[in-house]
């Protein structure tokens, strides 16, 4: 018999993940974003190949999320490592 978490709880839960999302954020800082879709790519493709083929995430299939994450991670790092490209098309100041 499982018993139904208390609205606490739940706020306990959601409060947590921000917590490890700030805690990585001081860590990295402006390397958070590249770092975190990095990982999040490499681990989607490894749980794919280890036989997980579906996920709680929205997107629900681990290759698709994989290459979400991965195209997020190569704009990400070319942004982080020279900022000057937004400048080149048009977006930076």
């Amino acid at each position: 018999m499982t018993l139904e978490p208390t609205s606490g709880e739940r706020f306990e839960k959601i409060a947590f993940q921000f917590c490890k999302i700030a805690t990585v954020a001081l860590i990295c800082g402006r390397f958070t974003l590249p770092i975190a879709a990095t990982l999040a790519a490499v681990l989607y493709v490894t749980a794919f190949v280890q036989g997980k083929h579906d996920t709680r995430c929205v997107l629900r299939y681990p290759l698709l999320i994989a290459a979400f994450w991965g195209l997020i991670a190569v704009v990400a790092w070319i942004v982080t490592i020279n900022p000057n490209v937004l400048k080149a098309i048009g977006l930076g100041m």
